[in-house]
């Protein structure tokens, strides 16, 4: 008896740790990242941003962004890469701001040199998250966001606290 609740209590340990590996903290700036196994290719263009991104390509994120504030998330994976005439990337992640218990409506990608290279928007379904975090209360954290960068390292931000603030999500390189 004494062995089996033994084994079960290993079991529980095991499948908690299963779940918050998938939701683990952002990756440092310079740290050596797994490059994405195969994400969808396609021949087409690359997905418009969203309208109120357009104005803001290029820009450096403080000459945008002042503030800065505290959000979990995660930046995962390149889910797709776009080969046409307008070449680029779909980054997928999830993002939560605790200040308001609800999840990132908006992200920014900004490349190297800190400018704003992408965007994005959220409420995609992430059931995982919630399952792996009880501090996340909605299983709409998941976000996606395109870009014109075929290549390098992105880091993502929520745009939170009604556009003032951004809070880092992550970084991935790709």
């Amino acid at each position: 008896m004494a062995r089996s609740l033994l084994f079960q209590a290993g079991a529980i340990a095991l499948a908690t740790c299963a779940m918050l590996t998938a939701c683990d903290q952002p990756k440092p700036r310079d740290a050596a990242a797994e490059k994405p196994a195969g994400p969808a290719q396609t021949a087409d263009p690359l997905p418009a941003l969203p309208d109120w991104a357009t104005p803001l390509m290029g820009r450096g994120l403080r000459e945008v962004f002042t503030a800065d504030a505290e959000c979990i998330g995660n930046t995962d994976i390149v889910e797709s890469r776009y080969t046409g005439g307008s070449p680029g990337v779909k980054i997928i992640g999830w993002g939560w701001d605790p200040a308001t218990k609800a999840p990132v409506s908006r992200v920014v990608l900004v490349d190297r040199d800190f400018k704003i290279a992408g965007a994005g928007e959220g409420g995609l379904d992430r059931p995982d998250v919630p399952t792996a975090r009880a501090d996340v209360t909605s299983g709409q954290t998941g976000w996606g966001a395109v870009s014109p960068l075929t290549s390098g390292p992105v880091d993502t931000y929520g745009v939170i606290a009604d556009g003032k603030a951004v809070c880092r999500l992550g970084h991935l390189e790709f």
